[in-house]
């Protein structure tokens, strides 16, 4: 449970911090090495003055879904499911969330969804998995990023696996 509560107040504020964003989100972290000398122990204090300061910066990119396909529209008694077709980038999740949400307020009937960055893995994705080639499955595995289920349910997929499910709103 504590899990899923951290997971989905990292999804909140990487939505704050998207929204607040024209489009590219951009984290960054700063971190300063020093170095010098160092007194042993037992020995009278010294000053010491670094001999180096390293700092390095590394950026972490996300990418906004800006355009997408739906490649299969299949019509339930409980709303709409889509296999969407999202174009190749570098996303992060929480620019796979907030394609999500805003698939959902685009199409309030959506129950369900497949989020894929290649229309072959859609076409793999609708065999039947004791019937797919090895082939099929690792182009699923790489290109399978998220699930809409019941309507609020994100459930990560493929490279995302990792980050698990949560309930939208909770």
């Amino acid at each position: 449970m504590a899990s899923r509560t951290l997971i989905f107040l990292l999804v909140a504020l990487g939505m704050v911090i998207a929204a607040c964003d024209s489009g590219e989100a951009e984290l960054s972290t700063t971190s300063s090495l020093v170095t010098g000398t160092t007194e042993a122990p037992g020995q009278a204090a010294t000053t010491t003055t670094p001999e180096s300061v390293v700092t390095t910066t590394t950026i972490l990119r996300g990418e906004t879904v800006a355009n997408y396909e739906i490649a299969v529209r299949i019509s339930t008694d409980n709303g709409e499911i889509f296999y969407v077709v999202i174009p190749p980038g570098a996303y992060t999740d929480v620019d796979l969330v907030n394609f999500v949400g805003d698939l959902l307020e685009a199409n309030p009937d959506l129950w369900g969804a497949e989020v894929f960055d290649d229309e072959a893995a859609v076409q793999a994705f609708v065999i039947p998995e004791d019937q797919r080639t090895e082939q099929q499955q690792v182009l699923l595995d790489d290109s399978h990023f998220v699930s809409l289920i019941g309507g609020d349910t994100v459930k990560f997929q493929g490279p995302f696996a990792e980050f698990g499910e949560f309930v939208i709103g909770s």
